[in-house]
């Protein structure tokens, strides 16, 4: 599969639809899972875990790695989030916005300074960045996971939106970006990365 084909999958339905092209079946319960060669991504179980996998998907006629981590409550798979280490030009993927009907609703967030932020899609799936040099990267995909209210582990759920909005700044304004690339390090750099997002934002 392509990496732009499993973005898309997150942006359209707000999750991962093609976990089986990754061998990960969402019906198996997670000591199945780790018997299909999962790994854990932390040491000790609990009620709520994170497995993992390296994968590469073809990108633009060669390949990209990155990791992929399924969520799992009391041994029940909920969802997956892709972990994109070495980066993707946040500008090779800001377009693939362009082509969802109807357009999304967009809300984008920096966090403490213009060097790292997000952009909540639809209110449920997160596309995580941070910057490198001249360039925004594109460094994680998350997704809403749902759960009932009176849930004991995980009461309501994973949403996606309130945790970003509580973790973040609300960051719409390429005024907004300019003003955090002035307090910058280095804000030369900062206002390089900054025009290649400021077509994206709402409040253009």
């Amino acid at each position: 599969m392509s990496l732009r084909a499993v973005v898309g999958e997150y942006l359209r339905h707000g999750r991962l639809l093609s976990a089986a092209a990754f061998g990960l079946d969402p019906q198996w319960e997670l000591d199945v899972a780790l018997a299909h060669g999962w790994e854990r991504s932390t040491l000790h179980a609990s009620a709520t875990e994170q497995l993992e996998r390296d994968v590469r998907l073809r990108h633009r006629g060669g390949w990209r790695p990155l990791t992929l981590k399924p969520f799992y409550l009391r041994g029940r798979c909920l969802g997956a989030s892709l972990d994109l280490w070495r980066g993707l030009p946040l500008a090779q993927a800001l377009p693939w916005l362009r082509e969802l009907r109807p357009a999304p609703a967009l809300e984008w967030f920096h966090f403490v300074g213009a060097d790292q932020g997000a952009v909540l899609v639809d209110g449920r799936t997160g596309l995580h960045f941070r910057r490198r040099g001249r360039r925004f990267v594109l460094t994680a995909v998350d997704a809403s996971i749902a759960a009932p209210a009176d849930d004991p582990d995980l009461p309501g759920g994973f949403d996606n939106g309130q945790w970003l909005r509580n973790l973040m700044a609300p960051c719409d304004e390429p005024a907004q970006w300019r003003a955090l690339a002035a307090r910058d390090a280095d804000p030369h750099a900062a206002l390089q990365a900054i025009r290649e997002i400021a077509p994206y934002l709402p409040g253009r």
